[in-house]
């Protein structure tokens, strides 16, 4: 049965550029959504995968810290 928290879908540019360029992950496929014809890729989602993650967001948090310091 599928199971669509077996996936993450990367909305954003950046993020991917980050999961793709930096941390060197393959994506399954990309496409658009159906509603909003904005474009994902989709990755499976992995323990690595979520540690990315959250270092994309940590990073984001010090890069707003320091925007306002």
């Amino acid at each position: 049965m599928f199971d669509e928290r077996e996936y993450f879908y990367c909305y954003s540019t950046n993020l991917f550029k980050y999961l793709k360029m930096e941390k060197k992950f393959n994506y399954i496929c990309c496409g658009l959504h159906e509603k909003t014809f904005s474009k994902f890729w989709q990755f499976k989602r992995t323990p690595e995968i979520e540690k990315a993650l959250q270092e994309y967001r940590d990073r984001g948090k010090e890069i707003k810290a320091d925007k306002m310091a």
